[in-house]
């Protein structure tokens, strides 16, 4: 695993580590971003053992699940939350998406929802205006499968409001599409939900 340059401080008091990476912040910025890490750290912390990733200072070392570009993308936002310049991307955003909902960070949630909702407007008039010629809005370059990458990332994330937009999008896509899903160029695969391809087949049928 390799150390993130941008995200190791020398005075950081805690390490977190994904599959790939490895992180010493500060514990204090953690609690600040998310209720989860306030919990638990929190906690009466037991005495710092032997680390079980070699050659690192010994100071507490959390093991993490998430993945480690969604976890990087997260932790870039808690110490620099304007960080301009910075181009978007839809795994950024999906990114920031899952886990300021997985670590409870409220305001980063509802940003990020609000970001996705001028492309996925979340009413028939914003939907309207979104469709005129000059109110084109990219977020993100766009790619092969997107309406179902966000329809799947608005599941996950339990952010409803954006379905009705991007189940709408995906019903206009080729049926086999919908049953089968999407390769983008990166060579990753996106599909809907069973329940959402049943809702874009009925849909498709109907409309």
């Amino acid at each position: 695993r390799k150390r993130r340059p941008k995200l190791w401080f020398d005075d950081g008091n805690i390490i977190l580590a994904t599959s790939l990476s490895i992180f010493r912040v500060h514990r204090g910025m953690l609690s600040m971003n998310s209720p989860v890490f306030a919990d638990m750290l929190s906690l009466p912390q037991p005495e710092v053992a032997e680390n079980t990733i070699e050659g690192l200072p010994d100071i507490p070392v959390v093991e993490l699940s998430d993945d480690d570009q969604d976890f990087t993308h997260f932790l870039r936002f808690c110490y620099n939350p304007r960080c301009g310049g910075t181009p978007t991307t839809f795994g950024m955003i999906s990114g920031l998406l899952r886990m300021s909902t997985k670590y409870q960070n409220d305001e980063l949630r509802n940003e990020v929802i609000s970001h996705l909702a001028t492309a996925y407007p979340t009413t028939l008039q914003r939907y309207a205006e979104a469709l005129k010629p000059n109110a084109q809005i990219s977020l993100f370059p766009s790619f092969d499968g997107q309406n179902f990458a966000v329809a799947r990332l608005a599941r996950e994330t339990e952010a409803t409001v954006l379905l009705p937009a991007a189940l709408w999008r995906s019903s206009c896509q080729p049926r086999k599409d919908i049953l089968y899903g999407t390769v983008s160029r990166d060579r990753k695969r996106h599909q809907l939900t069973p329940m959402d391809q049943r809702i874009c087949l009925s849909v498709k049928l109907h409309f």
